[in-house]
């Protein structure tokens, strides 16, 4: 029967990627050379394939970088990973129930909230219907086929560690051209320009691969601004910071990688992901940190509460990376982002269920924002997407930094609408928490002394501690 699958799921995956190949013909080269690593890859480690196909959609899902264009192949490429999954688990779910309830709920949040905009629309006769239905196929296979890839533990491990290590990729690509321009001067190592999600112009690609969308100068030094495989840098920002926080999870503790992530984050120049950065250190630092007694606990409880508001404090005044920064140096995009999220607070007071008053430009840049486009419960269930895997959680106390980068990312600066890859994370967070690497113990600083009690004493205490036993 595995020799079955595995052929059933060679021949599915050898269909489908030459019907991408002919669809999307500017990317058709490489989906040949995907076609020939996954069939290589299908025969030696089957558990690989699925989470390989799903990472390669991660690129062309929104809200990525080819997210725009090339949405349909990665809608393809995630119905794929999910039939080969679904084959390799003959058709079955492998989830015990109290995991599988964690691990659905985002996916089932997310179609309460596009059902809410279908009805929205009949309501009020919008011709939004089948843009709304477009976008939720586009999300509801992304975050399925995470579903159903992670009920396998072994395919778990792959899809979790493979974007791990893609951010990690990518962030390190980024240190690697920041250290070339400090050498070599601003704007070494440009090897090309490419359409970066809703960017007007291409936007410059430095060596080795590390795509930008502009410069900004710190501290008189000038930076690419980071954007990696996101739509823009907040984006990625976002991805850094769930990545940074997935490390734990699969025992992953080298300093390298913590560091290339964290340079990744900040390299994005996002305000936003910077507050984010901050406020899920200081969580992390107060929900899971190791105390031993009582008195150790509510001190780390009080040192957490202060980095948070330290944490408020550094993502208002912080330089550069501050709001206040922000407004010196790009004072519209601010202005546009504070008028959207104005117009979805007048919304939440005086008309909290129509919507359709969204400022022109941004519309509904973050969940307050989409109040005033869409209604108050299409922000209630998109925000409960990312936050209500915590509910019956076993070890909520591990999953809560993950989620609350992706819920304040949603909340305070990025649309949720159509933002597939969001919602995916959520679930394989969720999974991956499932049954998280073990925290390292330290060793104790001096061994235990041995006892140096004869023998014949202690026999002679263990006879005497039965003889008490018995009596009782």
């Amino acid at each position: 029967m595995d020799i079955i699958s595995r052929w059933a799921g060679q021949r599915l995956l050898f269909v489908a990627l030459v019907a991408v190949a002919v669809v999307a013909f500017p990317v058709g080269t490489v989906g040949v050379i995907g076609l020939v690593v996954l069939l290589v890859v299908g025969s030696r480690k089957p558990k690989l394939l699925s989470p390989l196909v799903a990472l390669a959609g991660m690129f062309f899902i929104r809200p990525n970088v080819w997210g725009e264009e090339y949405s349909n192949v990665g809608l393809m490429l995630f119905l794929l990973a999910t039939g080969i999954a679904f084959i390799q688990d003959r058709g079955q779910f492998l989830y015990a129930e109290r995991e599988y309830r964690p691990v659905r709920s985002p996916l089932f949040w997310v179609s309460l909230a596009y059902l809410w905009l279908l009805l929205r629309a009949s309501y009020h006769g919008l011709d939004t219907v089948g843009q709304s239905m477009s976008g939720y196929v586009a999300t509801a296979a992304c975050v399925l086929a995470v579903v159903v890839i992670v009920g396998d533990k072994a395919r778990r491990g792959y899809l979790v560690k493979g974007f791990v290590a893609v951010v990690f990729a990518v962030s390190l690509s980024y240190v690697c051209t920041v250290g070339l321009w400090a050498v070599m001067g601003i704007g070494t190592g440009s090897v090309g320009t490419m359409i970066i999600g809703a960017w007007p112009t291409p936007q410059p690609i430095y060596f080795p691969f590390t795509t930008t969308v502009s410069t900004q100068p710190i501290l008189g030094f000038v930076v690419p601004r980071f954007v990696g495989f996101g739509r823009e840098p907040g984006w990625m920002a976002m991805y850094g910071c769930v990545a940074y926080f997935l490390l734990p999870l699969i025992g992953w503790r080298s300093k390298i990688v913590k560091l290339g992530i964290l340079a990744g984050v900040l390299g994005t120049v996002s305000t936003a992901g910077f507050g984010v950065l901050a406020f899920c250190l200081a969580v992390d630092f107060t929900v899971n940190g190791r105390s031993r007694t009582s008195f150790e606990g509510a001190m780390r409880i009080c040192f957490g509460l202060a980095m948070i508001a330290f944490a408020i404090w550094a993502a208002v005044y912080a330089p550069v990376l501050g709001f206040g920064a922000k407004g010196e140096q790009n004072g519209i995009s601010l202005s546009e982002r504070s008028i959207a999220t104005d117009m979805g607070f007048w919304a939440l007071q005086n008309d909290p269920f129509s919507g359709g008053l969204a400022a022109d430009k941004v519309g509904a840049v973050n969940l307050v924002a989409a109040i005033a486009a869409y209604g108050l419960p299409f922000s209630v269930l998109m925000g409960l997407s990312t936050i209500a895997p915590l509910r019956r959680h076993p070890h909520g106390r591990r999953l809560l930094p993950v989620l609350a980068a992706l819920a304040l990312t949603l909340l305070t600066s990025q649309p949720a609408l159509d933002s597939a890859w969001v919602f995916a994370l959520a679930a394989l967070g969720t999974a991956a928490a499932l049954d998280p690497a073990e925290i390292p113990q330290k060793e104790p600083l001096l061994a235990a002394k041995k006892s140096n009690v004869p023998d014949h004493y202690k026999r002679l205490a263990e006879q005497r501690a039965r003889a008490a036993a018995t009596n009782c």
